[in-house]
């Protein structure tokens, strides 16, 4: 058994400093020393490299703490599945979702969840699916709620909830706010955009299926990664975007602003549930009972 001496590392790891590490752990610094070389001495590698700027993991030590973060949250989700099975309303819950679903999580899960688990602990964390995936796959998350890529990991499964169409958005004075009938997409690509990042999935599925034409992929001046800072950005006239309409709740969308209903042959975008592939909490199957009885709802 490796003891504390895996917990010392690892807040050695993320302060990225043993004074800092010393210091959030209530221990002395020569003490976290000693912990981090007899972790080392017992292993036979080096953790860490000692730089002037602090601390950086070598490559095993990189490996090694992504391994410790898979065990440590798995410790976890099993104390709280046993408090849960034990019967009592406590839980804990890592729920991870983009910035494209999360208007219809939030509605679809309060007050609901927090009325029937009073006592239960909610952790929701928003990010593109690129990002909530690695949580997933770190086990940092429960369960997230996404764009369904088209390519998923072995060790998750995913359950569709909605269909989420596309539409381009531009200020009411851009020249293709004043087009009438179907926008011509060759025409719209010549115009400059604002976007998600590169890794995105709805970016990257838009670019595959344009490549796959033979189409330019669109000129991306600015780079985003949340829905109401591109919305803000177009609003201020000159750049387009192409946006999930309900992604985001009426009140928040400026009135300047012109959505067009976009034709893009061959994407489907579906919005749904993703989590690894075991038994899930009871806090996260009630989670997706109620996202379920939303998107029928809704849909």
């Amino acid at each position: 058994m490796l003891g504390p001496d895996v917990s010392y590392f690892m807040a050695a790891a993320t302060a990225g400093s043993l004074g800092r590490a010393a210091e959030q752990l209530g221990m002395t610094q020569p003490a976290l020393t000693k912990a981090i070389q007899r972790l080392e001495a017992r292993l036979g590698v080096g953790l860490f490299h000692r730089t002037p700027r602090g601390l950086e993991l070598t490559d095993a030590g990189q490996g090694f703490l992504k391994r410790c973060q898979v065990a440590s949250g798995m410790m976890e989700d099993a104390v709280q599945e046993a408090r849960d099975i034990g019967g009592g309303h406590a839980g804990l819950l890592r729920l991870g979702m983009s910035p494209a679903s999360a208007h219809f999580v939030l509605k679809a899960l309060f007050p609901q969840l927090r009325q029937e688990r009073p006592a239960a602990v909610l952790q929701l964390h928003t990010a593109f699916g690129d990002t909530l995936l690695d949580g997933l796959l770190r086990r940092e998350l429960h369960m997230a709620v996404c764009p369904l890529p088209g390519d998923l990991p072995p060790e998750l499964e995913a359950e569709p909830l909605y269909n989420d169409a596309f539409s381009l958005v531009c200020h009411h004075s851009h020249p293709l706010a004043a087009q009438s009938g179907p926008l011509d997409l060759a025409a719209v690509l010549q115009y400059d955009f604002a976007a998600s990042g590169k890794h995105e999935f709805a970016r990257q599925m838009i670019e595959g299926v344009l490549a796959h034409a033979g189409m330019p992929l669109p000129r991306v001046v600015v780079e985003a990664n949340t829905l109401e800072a591109l919305v803000i950005i177009v609003a201020t006239g000159g750049l387009v975007t192409v946006l999930p309409r309900r992604a985001l709740p009426p009140e928040s969308i400026p009135a300047s602003l012109v959505w067009r209903p976009v034709e893009l042959p061959g994407v489907q975008r579906q919005i749904g549930v993703i989590r690894p592939r075991h038994t899930p909490s009871p806090m996260a199957q009630r989670a997706t009972e109620l996202l379920r009885q939303a998107a029928s709802l809704d849909h």
